[in-house]
């Protein structure tokens, strides 16, 4: 492992908001050169490496903000397959045992950014992160913790404090521990597991719009500011240790800009609108706990509500001409029932009808191979979706009326969308939440190229 201490990593975890930190952390540092003299001569080689995916495996793994290709990625997984199996037969061994999906993904990226010898590797921890296998790193040069939360309570714990804890397993001795605003009880276990093993702790003050001189940043809703905040503390340690650059106390230094302008990261705070469907819009959250969900309402309460006619006086937001349909999915597992009451709590935006499906992806009862998802049994029966659909009128106002509707998979449901506009004039929004393998599948139905 320590061979992989020459990648200069940023190792990143947390609850909400660790992909969209890694991606604008690489974006910045991408970008950092783009406005000086000699930037191709200094210009800064990424590795990215994030989970789930979306659409494609290939996602996960990003060379200078790109994925890998076809070529590129069954290149690189049959070297490590091929070296996996010569070591099974070499230890006689005929079970040709080899690592679960993720560790064979995490085990992959590493080998890619060696050999493509990036000068920055940027790692999203899976889950938790004592336990993680991203956590092999020993020596990264800084590590980040974005906002914490409930998610996970299976493998990290029920409480707040317990979920800290796991995510403290990544800090090590003498290196960087960088952290936003936290619960106080969060904050507390984050501190003594830096303190344990001798890192020095950083909580980074979070930055306004207006302190970030009123740019917008690439990707939307307010608590992108969160996560911008802790990416620009995470690039400025790592430029000063790697580029020997000072920055002088300047809250956000002007290089950092364009990355944080032109970063995109699909499926989170995303709205669309296709060429063949142009009466619709889409808007796509992968929030899939309690807090994102509610950060992923304010988002479309905000962006959705440009559309409509501010002079209304009342808060029912509805317009004779908008229809507003939700897709939503969560596995059993999860407090479904809760994140929808949140949702609706926190909505002042009326859906009209709300579809439910399971993560099937299309109408053939198949998955999109890189969307299947083997650790979570098929709900056949659509038992839980219709407990969803059944829960779903009881939060309704009794003054409005929304339609549930079951379905068995991704792509029913979207062509019940796609059915429903042709018979009528009125523009339709679409909320895509509850899981980020949802919003890959719609992405995958709907032909969307990430």
């Amino acid at each position: 492992p320590r061979d992989f201490d020459s990648l200069n990593i940023i190792h990143v975890t947390g609850t909400k908001g660790k992909g969209s930190t890694c991606a604008l952390v690489e974006s910045t540092l991408r970008n950092f050169y783009s406005s000086r003299k000699g930037s191709m001569i200094n210009k800064i080689r990424t590795g990215l490496f994030t989970s789930p995916h979306l659409v494609a495996v290939r996602e996960r793994i990003r060379l200078d903000g790109t994925i890998l290709s076809e070529e590129e990625f069954a290149k690189y997984f049959f070297e490590c397959w091929d070296r996996l199996e010569l070591n099974n037969l070499q230890n006689g061994d005929d079970k040709q045992l080899k690592p679960n999906y993720f560790r064979f993904i995490t085990l992959m990226a590493f080998h890619v950014f060696m050999k493509e010898k990036v000068d920055v590797a940027i790692m999203e921890v899976g889950i938790g992160g004592e336990y993680d296998s991203t956590n092999i790193i020993e020596k990264p040069t800084v590590c980040g913790v974005s906002s914490l939360g409930i998610d996970h309570q299976r493998y990290l714990g029920e409480t707040i404090d317990s979920i800290a804890w796991h995510k403290g397993g990544i800090f090590k001795a003498n290196v960087l521990a960088v952290t936003v605003d936290q619960p106080a009880i969060a904050l507390d276990v984050l501190k003594k597991r830096a303190k344990d093993v001798n890192a020095p702790f950083i909580q980074v003050e979070t930055h306004t719009k207006e302190s970030l001189g009123n740019i917008n940043i690439g990707l939307a809703g307010q608590h992108q500011l969160i996560n911008a905040s802790l990416a620009i503390e995470l690039c400025r340690i790592w430029l000063e240790k790697h580029r020997n650059i000072k920055f002088d106390n300047e809250r956000v230094p002007q290089e950092f800009v364009p990355g944080l302008v032109k970063v995109r990261l699909p499926g989170r705070t995303q709205q669309l609108v296709l060429e063949k469907y142009p009466k619709i819009t889409w808007f796509l959250d992968g929030a899939h706990t309690l807090e994102s969900i509610q950060v992923c309402i304010n988002w479309f309460n905000e962006t959705a509500i440009s559309k409509v006619d501010e002079s209304q006086e009342t808060k029912s937001k509805s317009l004779p001409n908008i229809e507003r349909i939700l897709i939503f999915n969560c596995t059993a597992n999860r407090n479904g029932p809760e994140m929808l009451k949140n949702l609706m709590q926190n909505s002042y935006i009326h859906f009209d009808h709300a579809n439910f499906c399971t993560n099937v992806t299309f109408t053939t009862n198949q998955f999109k191979p890189d969307l299947q998802n083997n650790t979570i049994k098929i709900d056949e029966n659509l038992t839980w979706q219709k407990t969803l659909s059944e829960i779903w009128p009881t939060l309704i106002p009794k003054s409005q009326k929304s339609e549930a509707h079951v379905f068995p998979t991704i792509q029913n449901a979207i062509n019940w969308v796609l059915e429903h506009c042709k018979e009528n004039e009125r523009e339709v929004q679409v909320l895509v939440t509850g899981s980020l393998h949802l919003v890959g599948g719609v992405m995958a139905v709907l032909e969307i190229d990430i």
